[in-house]
């Protein structure tokens, strides 16, 4: 599960920079991220989407509303997008990331991965910009903390996935680190 996931923009991490100020391009007043940003559900996040053949830097809204509800579906299994009625007609985007946050214990872990600075997550927008994050089974040096985990990208896949939403990328991220938060 993801419900929450982190943005650096420190210098070491020129990639998450050069997206952030694409996306805030588009956005007179700024997206709002300094050097560190913690992303919660229901907010609007940087997200990458195919708009008109063109890869579009923009902010969807984190979570889908349930029919009759408040509440919002932030995650979407992998193994069922195609399946589930609410999710086989959504279109694919990513939302750029630096690490994400698990709880096990009511202890708060940061994951990120040991080769890559910046990730993707792989997800599902809808016609309103609402966007939920695709989840997978956990990879195994993580699974003590947590039994899923997003499914995570590099900027190569991430380009696939938002081009063909070939769901055979949707697998385990394998290196991954993880310390406790404060």
């Amino acid at each position: 599960m993801c419900g929450r996931y982190i943005i650096f923009t420190s210098e070491e991490y020129r990639e998450m920079k050069a997206i952030l100020k694409e996306i805030e391009k588009h956005f007179k007043s700024g997206i709002g991220v300094n050097n560190a940003y913690e992303i919660f559900p229901g907010t609007m996040v940087p997200s990458i989407k195919l708009h008109n053949n063109r890869f579009d830097y923009t902010m969807t809204k984190w979570g889908l509303p349930m029919y009759n509800s408040k509440k919002l579906i932030i995650n979407a299994r992998g193994e069922t997008i195609n399946e589930k009625k609410t999710f086989h007609t959504l279109s694919p985007l990513v939302f750029p990331a630096n690490g994400y946050f698990e709880w096990s214990d009511k202890i708060k872990y940061l994951l990120k991965p040991i080769d890559l600075k910046t990730i993707y997550f792989a997800g599902l927008y809808d016609n309103n910009n609402n966007s939920v994050i695709i989840t997978t089974q956990a990879s195994n040096n993580i699974s003590q903390i947590h039994d899923r985990m997003p499914v995570i990208l590099n900027k190569v896949n991430a380009k696939k996935w938002i081009q063909s939403k070939n769901s055979s990328l949707l697998l385990p991220y394998l290196n991954i680190n993880y310390i406790k938060s404060a």
